[in-house]
């Protein structure tokens, strides 16, 4: 590259960088925000709030990469045109074709790289992700359960509380549960209970011996008490484990060369994001055009809808695909 391929390269590199932390602050808030609603819900375990943060970095990237390198070409681009440097490039001979080479040797490493996270990494976080949250489940400190306190589960409708838990993390002594469906309240209380999870539907259950059942409707007197020997009570589910997620953790492997319209569609929705980077880089170029002293919002608010087109029409194929 000469001097001003140069220039123009860097200019868009820092850009990029720039627009990526942003973006991925934004989107890091955002999934912390989501996080914290399971985790009052009961569907994720406190102690592994941070973690999951961490895994859902990978197709965070995914989503906002190919967005970072198309606002750091239109607005790097924009500077050079507002500042008028571009008309003094264009009057010594440098066209538009010598644009492609700074523009390519920014967004081919950068396809790779979106590539190798939404193909591989991404699928092996949200795999692991699933992994940690069922061994999690199966672990009464893993979630984060703390003897000696109540805690508050599905908004407010079930309250549980643990005197104690035995060395192995599983079995529960002691055990006092307070649920509100509709109009009536239970009253639980067991000498023991142990966690365990339904490996074909990846419901958690809390079974609970020796205890009785308190029942009864609000503002009134009419309470029934049950006896039991063993109960099973449905514990709020896990986010990662339902039955619509399950192709999101498979391997690309297993469903590169796969016939089913669904698994065709998901392999390549995860190419679509290298692919994207390369393409909107190069539907930058026209966009980021303008005269001289234009301001740049007007070309960003321009590339903005572009790829609002872009993205919904990727995510409408994706379905029409999967519908075969």
């Amino acid at each position: 590259m000469n001097i001003l391929q140069k220039y123009i390269f860097r200019e868009w590199l820092w850009t990029f960088i720039a627009v990526v932390l942003v973006l991925l602050i934004v989107m890091i808030a955002l999934l912390f925000g989501e996080l914290l609603s399971d985790v009052a819900g009961g569907r994720i375990p406190a102690r592994l709030l941070g973690l999951m943060v961490f895994l859902g970095l990978p197709d965070a990237l995914g989503n906002i990469i190919p967005l970072s390198a198309f606002i750091a070409v239109i607005w790097g681009l924009g500077r050079l045109y507002r500042d008028q440097e571009m008309a003094v490039m264009r009057a010594s001979g440098f066209g538009w074709p010598m644009l492609l080479r700074p523009l390519l040797n920014l967004m081919l490493p950068i396809a790779g790289l979106t590539l190798i996270s939404a193909v591989f990494l991404a699928p092996m976080a949200a795999g692991y992700q699933q992994q940690r949250l069922e061994e999690a489940f199966r672990s009464a400190s893993e979630w984060g359960l703390q003897t000696g306190q109540f805690h508050v589960l599905r908004g407010g409708n079930t309250v549980l509380y643990v005197e104690s838990v035995e060395a192995d993390g599983k079995t529960l002594n002691n055990i006092f549960i307070q649920q509100r469906r509709d109009e009536r309240d239970q009253v639980w209380i067991a000498e023991r209970g142990f966690y365990w999870l339904d490996e074909e539907t990846g419901i958690r259950y809390l079974t609970l011996e020796n205890g009785q059942i308190t029942e009864g409707e609000r503002r009134s007197l009419d309470f029934g008490v049950i006896e039991f020997s063993r109960n099973d009570l449905r514990l709020p589910q896990a986010e990662a484990v339902s039955q619509s997620d399950e192709i999101d953790i498979r391997p690309s492997r297993e469903l590169l060369f796969s016939a089913e319209p669904e698994e065709i569609a998901e392999i390549q929705f995860r190419v679509s994001p290298a692919i994207g980077v390369i393409v909107l880089g190069l539907l930058a170029l026209p966009l980021a055009h303008s005269a001289p002293r234009e301001g740049r919002g007007g070309r960003i608010v321009l590339g903005m809808l572009a790829y609002l087109i872009y993205a919904n029409v990727l995510f409408l194929c994706r379905s029409w695909i999967a519908k075969a």
